[in-house]
């Protein structure tokens, strides 16, 4: 009669990748560390400004005012300059003949308009982040986005940040009501209050003072 051998638990360190027993690491701010990792860890922690045993995450309602206090910010001054320049594009547009050249300018001045639009949230949103950890709107509430070991955010995070909210999850018209319902399901049911774009990008958002 055999004996059954029984199965032990790893876990591996998120900074080294050593597997190891549960009890040879330390849970911190959602990250299993290891011993010889911990006060590297703890340093990069605090020199981000984020106290590991004391992260308060931002959930649905706080985050959702940030994003409405963005589109403000963004978006009133496109507003302004639609405003000035649609109407007399319009009046120039109806005088002439309607000919396949002109409704090709139309379309490709409304394109522009668009894309001009994203670039500028990009510029924004990337920028701000990269610089401040936050946008404008996440600043007035109090926020903050964090990587879960404490380093600072890298051009490609504040990129893919944008691009999986911006483009992914709101941009497709029909899905976005499906992503962006799925996201804010996820905000809610998370312990760290993760959204689809904190998922993929591996990041937190945090209240900037416990």
């Amino acid at each position: 009669m055999s004996q059954e051998t029984p199965v032990q638990t790893v876990l591996a360190c998120s900074q080294c990748g050593r597997s190891l027993a549960p009890s040879e690491l330390v849970h911190i701010a959602g990250n299993w560390v290891c011993a010889d990792c911990k006060p590297a860890f703890l340093s990069r922690m605090m020199a981000s400004g984020a106290s590991p045993s004391a992260l308060r995450y931002g959930g649905f309602w706080i985050r959702f005012g940030a994003r409405i206090l963005d589109g403000i910010i963004v978006g009133v001054p496109f507003m302004i300059i639609a405003a000035l320049l649609i109407p007399n594009f319009l009046r120039t547009a109806t005088r002439a003949p309607a000919t396949p050249s002109a409704t090709a300018g139309f379309a490709a001045f409304g394109l522009t308009f668009v894309l001009i639009g994203y670039i500028t949230g990009a510029c924004y949103e990337v920028l701000m982040l990269k610089y401040r950890s936050a946008t404008l709107g996440k600043m007035s509430c109090g926020l903050k986005v964090v990587r879960p070991d404490g380093r600072s955010l890298s051009w490609g995070v504040c990129f893919g940040r944008f691009f999986m909210w911006n483009i992914v999850t709101a941009g497709v018209p029909y899905l976005n009501i499906i992503l962006m319902s799925v996201s804010s399901i996820m905000v809610g049911a998370d312990d760290e209050k993760r959204a689809l774009h904190d998922r993929v990008c591996d990041t937190r958002v945090i209240y900037s003072r416990a």
